[in-house]
């Protein structure tokens, strides 16, 4: 397991009172990896430590760009707000929120690569998942069909993969910041929802979406650059 950062907290200024907003981290190390799978995989070299958000952003601290930028808050479809993942954002706007971060804190703050995504999920393992090839053992790991009862769920409720990082599968489907090919036309999101099948949840499943699009299956995670 990786070390994890001290919380951080982050002053939203602009607000009376004034907020915080407490950021969770991971450190992750260098380090060497066989992306993708079947004719596509590749060994790829991460030559570069960064950190990794443990959770995926919540509507906690979605919320809080919103109401500091003045923007409409995503709905949450009656499933709540708080430590649930924050859905129905779109890739801008996850750009938007990693920017915002980025200024309030004094810290670089974007979406991850797919390539990175990849690396934290796998966190040293070569199997399906990171816990192995059993699909029954998805369970303990992640909401998806089987058993989310047509919902997202608050974050951190399953177990943490190797590396400290919780709910890399499935809950919601994760945006990467890169595109899916030259033509340029779609995202790549990462990691299933909590409305797949076990087989999209797998660590090397890639899926696209056109970044302007907002579905209740689709939030995003935080990376840190480090200097």
């Amino acid at each position: 397991m990786q070390n994890f950062i001290e919380p951080e907290m982050v002053k939203i200024i602009h607000q009376k009172p004034e907020k915080t907003m407490t950021i969770e981290m991971v450190h992750l190390p260098k380090g060497r990896f066989m992306m993708g799978e079947g004719n596509e995989q590749r060994a790829v070299v991460i030559d570069y430590e960064f950190e990794m958000g443990k959770y995926p952003v919540t509507f906690d601290e979605y919320d809080m760009f919103c109401e500091d930028t003045k923007r409409e808050k995503p709905k949450d479809e009656g499933w709540g707000r708080g430590r649930q993942p924050v859905i129905n954002v779109s890739w801008d706007d996850a750009v938007a929120f990693c920017e915002w971060l980025s200024e309030k804190s004094n810290q670089n703050y974007r979406l991850p690569t797919e390539t990175e995504w990849e690396y934290a999920c796998r966190a040293g393992s070569t199997t399906e998942w990171s816990f192995g090839d059993i699909k029954k053992e998805l369970e303990k790991y992640a909401w998806y069909n089987d058993n989310s009862k047509g919902t997202t769920h608050i974050v951190g409720e399953k177990k943490e993969n190797p590396w400290g990082l919780f709910d890399m599968y499935g809950n919601i489907w994760e945006w990467c910041e890169n595109w899916y090919n030259e033509k340029k036309k779609y995202r790549v999101v990462r990691g299933g929802s909590w409305d797949n099948n076990a087989f999209v949840t797998r660590s090397a499943f890639r899926h696209v979406r056109i970044p302007t699009n907002r579905n209740n299956s689709y939030g995003f995670r935080l990376l840190r650059t480090l200097s």
